[in-house]
């Protein structure tokens, strides 16, 4: 324990707390040892506050891709769709919750079978209202969000990595999107890879 100089942790109770945490055993072993705040839970908790309307786009794409993916049946029937469209993918990525990476993921697999899962889904209200203009862009700019997300989120994770390094990418990461705010601002889609497709 004495060669222990710091621990992350995630917040939760059976870990974080005053009296019979883990880290409070681990902190009594060696009472140097600094304790913080997981970085990349930080980053994902505040990920999970988006606006009420992107909100209301993410959950019409979850609703899209558990209609699917409800049966067995719909989701074979589905990827015989995409193969007689020539889709790269014939399957859909579910969204969970407790998995960092799954929102991006979800996301970026739904933009890529976007024009199967429209034909596909074309009578569910949620899909009309995503092949609207804005529906679109919306789903566009999360799936791109919620790309780079991951790309952070995989750069604070592996072998070796510091809380100094951490701090260096999430601010690197909070200028660019700074930058992109700007870009989005003068129209610009440039580093939107799904949004400057939107017609």
């Amino acid at each position: 324990m004495k060669n222990i100089t710091s621990c992350a942790a995630d917040g939760a109770p059976n870990m974080m707390g005053k009296k019979n945490d883990c880290l409070k055993f681990m902190k009594d072993a060696n009472p140097e040892m600094i304790i913080v705040h997981c970085v990349i839970h930080k980053k994902n908790l505040v990920a999970k506050n988006i606006s009420p309307v992107l909100n209301e786009v993410l959950h019409a794409v979850i609703k899209c891709v558990n209609t699917i993916k409800a049966s067995a049946k719909c989701e074979r029937l589905f990827k015989l769709f995409c193969e007689e469209q020539n889709e790269d993918h014939g399957r859909l990525l579910f969204h969970t919750e407790v998995r960092w990476l799954s929102k991006g993921n979800c996301l970026k697999r739904f933009m890529q079978l976007f024009d199967a899962i429209s034909v596909f889904l074309s009578e569910k209200l949620e899909m009309k209202y995503l092949l609207t203009i804005d529906g679109k862009a919306f789903v566009s700019y999360l799936a791109d969000i919620f790309e780079k997300l991951n790309i952070l989120n995989k750069q604070l994770q592996g072998l070796n990595k510091t809380l100094v390094d951490a701090k260096a990418k999430i601010f690197g990461f909070i200028t660019n999107i700074e930058l992109y705010q700007k870009h989005i601002n003068n129209r610009n889609f440039d580093q939107f890879h799904w949004l400057q497709n939107v017609k």
